[in-house]
């Protein structure tokens, strides 16, 4: 795992796992877990002062996925926004573009280029539960860190 730990001996794990869990509770789990990396990102945004907007675009693969996008927004408490092109080398070539002037300016080049293609509201009853289960995610993974470092 590397932000916001850059931690090398950092593992993921399972804890609590009974009989009655599935290959479907496991893939939420691993699901949450990244959600519950990028809480901490946030975390320490607003630790160090850092403001930001209340809404973010999300890129890449998972954002084709609604419960993937949903589950995000819930436990980061923000507005997401999903565009028809959604992989960082679309903005690397708009970027490009206002230095060969194709574009007046980045906004020029948004304005023209990105086109909105979903807008996903975090639901906030499932943001107060997840930062519930956010602490016990905190203590595991606080009472494994001496373990990992052993390896």
């Amino acid at each position: 795992e590397l932000t916001p730990y850059a931690d090398p001996n950092l593992c993921g794990s399972f804890t609590g796992v009974r009989a009655s869990h599935s290959k479907a509770h496991f893939t939420r789990a691993v699901l949450e877990g990244v959600c519950y990396s990028l809480l901490d990102s946030k975390l320490i945004l607003d630790e160090i002062g850092i403001e930001y907007s209340k809404k973010a675009t999300l890129i890449g693969g998972g954002s084709k996925s609604p419960l993937w996008r949903q589950m995000i927004a819930d436990v980061l408490g923000i507005t997401l926004i999903t565009t028809e092109n959604s992989d960082s080398s679309f903005g690397s070539a708009m970027l490009a573009g206002v230095a060969m002037g194709v574009f007046e300016s980045s906004k020029d080049a948004v304005s023209k280029c990105v086109k909105r293609l979903s807008v996903t509201e975090p639901i906030y009853e499932h943001t107060e539960k997840y930062m519930k289960v956010f602490q016990q995610y905190k203590k595991i993974a606080n009472a494994l860190k001496p373990i990992y470092d052993e390896r």
